[in-house]
């Protein structure tokens, strides 16, 4: 009974030593774990931002495209004001997303599809486009309805000569309340803003930024108490004069900014279109909300700690697995698709490249959707990620567990098959292009689908994985310029 005596202190403090390491251990997994849910709200906000100012600067490539093809047409004519002219753009106008286009004289006189003139002869925009260049006016506030709208001009040539210029008004606004508007339900605020002194030219969403139009962004900078910058090395001080530096020298950052109502991150990024910002502005809480199941298992770990050591144990190694594997899943698929991600296809595909296994011809398809642009623009973005989901579950089944597949960005995506032939690889295209072909979405029963396919071989075509790619790209650039809708096996006969 002594001896038992005697161990029993020994047994207490072995056990309350390893409860309070068990607590610790758990108190610092869960400081590392909301790092990490911080971490990967920054970086989806970021790819976000990222994202839409890819969306915003094609929405406008493609509305100068629509004109330049209409110019194009326009400029065929001996004379350029005539009837047909000015009728052609009238029912051009009806159709399009652009809510006036002006057919305009080298003198300046415009010829607006709602039947009105004006002279624009000292306009900007109208001057550089008759000099031969597209060009964007700054935003104006339309006296009749609000809106924000700007006006994208191109010149119209006539055997290589400059006679007018096609000039198209565009929403801003519109455009802007597409933007943002499946993230985090809404619940963010952006901003378009110039690079020159940061004047708000458009905003929509969530009012988080108090602040007007025309006014200056930077004005909000102290009404937070503090204000820090992400770096390499942690988190440091942002001062107002680093914003506006960084602003007008087109530079992004991602900003945590902390007042007495919250919270909130700021990611600012280039539009590339004039000298425009994108800035988006989102509550952290509503950036974390996404990962919110997870306190709840944190909660309940801490209430199974009272009812034992092993339960706790047993519990944690549970918790821990799980939330391991789901960080995991996070950083290596494609959200929209299911398959993985660019950076986890390219690493698998490197690692088994270098693997003993790998012997033998290995395949490498690229595809892409063809105009998928115009399905987005055409059909709306919801229809274009239907027809992207529907791709990634079509590969899926067309091709081996072992082989590797992914998306590599917008509509393009990747097929490594492994151990293969190029027979096999050619029979794989054709498939995915009687797949494609098929796709079908009954909200968007007009709605046609195709793709184009580059195909490279390793070792024939390429010796690493940087050639394979570029040459599967070139294998894809043929497929298009030969008329979409087919495959092209890379060769090097003719491709070099």
């Amino acid at each position: 009974m002594q001896k038992n005596k005697n161990l029993t202190p020994f047994y207490a403090i072995s056990f309350s030593a390893f409860v309070v390491f068990a607590v610790a251990s758990i108190f610092v997994f869960f400081h590392f774990y909301r790092q990490a849910i911080k971490e990967n709200a920054q970086d989806t906000i970021i790819e976000s931002v990222n994202r839409e100012q890819s969306h915003f600067a094609s929405t406008i490539e493609s509305q100068y495209e629509y004109l330049e093809g209409l110019a194009a047409y326009l400029g065929e004519s001996e004379n350029l004001i005539t009837e047909d002219s000015l009728q052609l753009v009238y029912s051009v106008a009806e159709k399009s997303s652009l809510s006036l286009i002006a057919l305009i004289d080298k003198d300046g006189n415009a010829y607006y599809s709602n039947g009105s003139i004006r002279d624009l002869s000292e306009r900007e925009y109208f001057q550089k486009s008759l000099a031969g260049s597209r060009s964007l006016s700054t935003p104006v506030v339309s006296k009749v309805d609000g809106s924000i709208r700007v006006v994208l001009s191109v010149p119209i040539y006539s055997d290589e000569s400059v006679v007018g210029v096609l000039g198209g008004s565009y929403d801003i606004h519109a455009l802007g309340d597409l933007l943002f508007n499946e993230l985090y339900e809404g619940t963010g605020q952006f901003l378009i803003v110039t690079q020159e002194d940061g004047s708000v030219i458009s905003q929509s969403g969530t009012k988080i930024f108090e602040i007007e139009t025309d006014s200056s962004i930077f004005n909000m900078h102290k009404e937070y108490r503090t204000v820090t910058v992400s770096t390499e090395d942690g988190t440091e001080k942002y001062s107002v004069s680093n914003w506006k530096e960084d602003v007008q020298a087109g530079e992004s950052h991602l900003l945590t900014m902390v007042s007495t109502e919250g919270t909130f991150y700021c990611f600012f990024e280039s539009l590339d279109v004039s000298d425009w910002m994108l800035c988006y502005v989102v509550s952290a809480d509503d950036a974390h909300a996404s990962y919110s199941q997870f306190t709840f298992y944190e909660t309940r770990l801490f209430q199974v700690l009272a009812t034992g050591l092993l339960v706790l144990v047993l519990i944690l190694l549970v918790v821990t697995f799980r939330k391991q594997r789901s960080l995991v899943h996070f950083a290596e698929t494609d959200a929209l698709t299911g398959i993985n991600n660019k950076k986890t296809t390219e690493e698998y595909i490197k690692l088994w490249l270098a693997d003993e296994a790998c012997y033998g011809t290995q395949a490498f398809l690229m595809l892409d959707i063809d105009l998928f642009k115009h399905i987005n623009d055409g059909y709306g973005h919801a229809i274009g990620d239907i027809v992207l989901s529907t791709v990634g579950n079509g590969l899926k089944e067309i091709f081996r567990e072992s082989d590797i597949i992914g998306r590599l960005g917008g509509d393009e995506f990747g097929i490594f098959m492994k151990n293969s032939t190029p027979e096999a690889a050619v029979e794989r295209a054709e498939m995915i292009c009687q797949m494609v072909r098929s796709i079908k979405v009954d909200s968007a029963p007009t709605l046609s689908v195709s793709c184009s396919i580059g195909v490279a071989l390793f070792p024939q075509h390429a010796k690493n994985f940087q050639n394979l790619y570029e040459k599967a790209d070139k294998a894809l650039y043929i497929s298009k310029e030969s008329g979409r809708d087919q495959y092209t096996l890379y060769d090097i006969r003719t491709m070099e």
